[in-house]
């Protein structure tokens, strides 16, 4: 946690004032309570990019149900400074049958999509030209159970690539699925399938993955997650064990789950490249209850049945530990001991409760310098707020969070300063997979500054006039305008994209992106924060932390009226770090592990107050 002496702080502040007044800029920060006034409110207008899911067989009612996403994932992967999308497949995951109504829907294959963005909101599908389209029977359209993408540059040659997860193929049950699938970017436009030499062909029902460094070589590692199977009308389930794939390097990846014990449960396969399948359990799941659900396991660490992954450094040791989200069961948290291997930490920590884990995202919602957990489930939500003591306390209902509209089944949570105000807000995509009650409404939650939340969607105009089943979402600035836009996919509904217009209120704000050097070279794992006065912003660089959506890799900064940057500090999973001071706000900016030279027109008192309030936080903080 970021703590300063206040009355260290003040002195030196009243000395560097008098004897620097000429140099040193210290900006105030007015608060303003506007977010539950309609005038002043921020809002988003809906924009009709051609963005159509497709998909192969049946395409009634039933499909919308009961298809997973699609997800949606975005990146600059042609490196023109703009943000693209890929969407997974929308198809049907379960042979279901209505009898009452005669009807039969066996398991369909999908298209993944890829749009390049175009500017204004524009997308070109350049899906058949990338090559990521698999189409077995020629019908122009892809053979795909893609569930989500995940964006990395394994092979740190300057371009993105793409890892797929798809619903997989090895559960009797549930065998219409296809292992997941690498495509190596190629630099021009094209991408190719590298999943046989790579090594990464998981071929079980997976959720999503995770590109990190977790062992700080200077390589993307790669962590596939496995759901396993829920049949939704019986309520069994059957849970699969994740793998971690190590980069070795050289195009290839080694299976390291058993060594470096992070399977995300209790099981551990014994064959390397394979999961293992824990056996059905019937799950009866209680609505709007997830701290009494039925449960598939109780062990802390984890239940097998993995949505999302959060590598977040909780402990703030250096290392990236993994926080992951599990349905019918408890949500583990793992420390990285550094050495290659992991311990569960669920309980050490505080985090030991039984839930149905969705979707995840860290963020420092109440200002006080570290990263507090939001976590999404069937039912209320939970919000685990980082104390003092390393530890994390779930105060979602003091937080405001579990009201009625908190009861659905939610999926993708992200955190993200909408309103450029300073304090970051909350998105949950809301759908759920039933014959029943699919069609649930996205919701949004606007922080009040003190670490208390309202839910505003329908006032934002992030509401449709239908309801739709939305599970996939990224958070993303497609425009470049300095505040973020979401996107959404759904499963009966076109894809919707929401323009936000906070950059219209004259706030400011910063984005940062990240190079690496000694570090991988995406910066993924470090940790940045920016300083403006004494109050610190804090955040850590994922590659997707979501269950069903990747959002903006860069770093976004709402700042409110601060008209500059006193600091910012980049630390490095490599160990280096990387200071800049006297930054001006209101653009995208590129930090390299290169330490740069500082230049001649920094004043000299905001080095002398920077330095000053860096040493007393680092000293807190050890």
């Amino acid at each position: 946690m970021v703590r300063v002496n206040s009355t260290i702080l003040f002195s030196i502040l009243a000395l560097c004032c008098i004897v620097f007044s000429s140099q040193v800029s210290v900006i105030a920060q007015e608060s303003t309570d506007t977010e539950n006034d309609d005038e002043y409110l921020v809002k988003f207008t809906r924009v009709e990019p051609e963005l159509v899911p497709k998909e192969k067989g049946d395409s009634a009612e039933s499909l919308n149900w009961n298809s997973y996403g699609p997800g949606t994932s975005v990146a600059d992967f042609d490196n023109d400074g703009d943000m693209d999308l890929y969407i997974s497949a929308r198809f049907s995951h379960l042979e279901w049958q209505d009898t009452q109504n005669s009807l039969s829907v066996m398991t369909t294959f999908g298209t993944q999509l890829l749009f390049e963005n175009k500017g204004n909101f524009t997308f070109k599908d350049v899906t058949n030209k990338s090559g990521i389209i698999n189409d077995v029977d020629g019908d122009g359209v892809s053979d795909s159970t893609s569930v989500s993408g995940v964006w990395g540059d394994y092979n740190s040659d300057g371009f993105l690539d793409l890892y797929v997860s798809e619903f997989g193929h090895t559960n009797g049950k549930y065998a219409g699925g296809k292992s997941n699938v690498l495509y190596h970017n190629n630099g021009n436009g094209t991408f190719t399938d590298v999943t046989e030499i790579a090594g990464v062909g998981n071929s079980g029902h997976s959720s999503v993955a995770q590109w990190v460094d977790y062992d700080h070589d200077g390589d993307l590692d790669l962590y596939s997650l496995n759901y396993g199977t829920y049949f939704e009308s019986e309520n069994d389930a059957e849970a699969e064990t994740n793998i971690l794939y190590q980069n070795n390097g050289d195009g290839t990846f080694t299976d390291v789950t058993l060594s470096a014990k992070l399977s995300g449960s209790i099981a551990f396969s014994e064959v390397p490249g394979e999961h293992l399948e824990s056996g059905v359990v019937r799950v009866d799941m209680v609505a709007g209850t997830p701290s009494s659900p039925g449960m598939y396991s109780d062990s802390d660490a984890g239940s097998g049945m993995s949505w999302a992954a959060l590598w977040i450094d909780y402990d703030n040791d250096g290392w990236e530990d993994v926080f992951i989200a599990s349905d019918f069961g408890i949500s583990p948290m793992y420390r990285n001991n550094g050495d290659g291997t992991f311990s569960v930490v669920t309980n050490v920590v505080g985090m030991n409760f039984t839930g149905t884990g969705m979707g995840l995202d860290a963020g420092d919602y109440d200002r006080d310098g570290d990263l507090d957990i939001c976590q999404s489930n069937i039912g209320p939500n939970y919000l685990w707020q980082k104390q003092d003591d390393g530890t994390y306390k779930e105060v979602g209902d003091d937080a405001g969070l579990n009201v009625a509209e908190a009861f659905p089944v939610h999926w993708v949570c992200d955190f993200f300063d909408y309103d450029l105000d300073g304090d970051l807000d909350l998105f949950f995509s809301v759908g759920q997979i039933s014959a029943y009650n699919s069609r649930q409404d996205n919701t949004f939650w606007i922080n009040d500054g003190e670490g208390k939340f309202t839910e505003m969607a329908f006032e934002l105009n992030l509401l449709p006039t239908n309801t739709e089943k939305t599970q996939g979402a990224s958070i993303v600035d497609f425009d470049n305008d300095g505040d973020l836009d979401i996107v959404t996919g759904n499963s009966n509904a076109p894809i919707r994209v929401f323009e936000n217009h906070a950059d219209l209120t004259g706030r400011h704000w910063l984005m940062i992106d990240l190079e690496g050097s000694e570090s991988n070279i995406q910066g993924i794992g470090a940790e940045v924060v920016v300083w403006v006065g004494d109050q610190p912003y804090v955040q850590q660089k994922f590659a997707c932390s979501g269950s069903f959506g990747c959002s903006d890799e860069r770093l976004h900064f709402g700042l409110d009226d601060a008209i500059v940057v006193d600091a910012i500090v980049v630390n490095w999973p490599s160990g280096k770090t990387t200071e800049m001071y006297d930054v001006s706000v209101d653009q995208v900016i590129l930090i390299s592990e290169y330490t740069p030279e500082t230049p001649d027109l920094v004043s000299f008192g905001v080095l002398v107050l920077v330095s000053f309030i860096l040493f007393v936080w680092r000293h807190n903080r050890n």
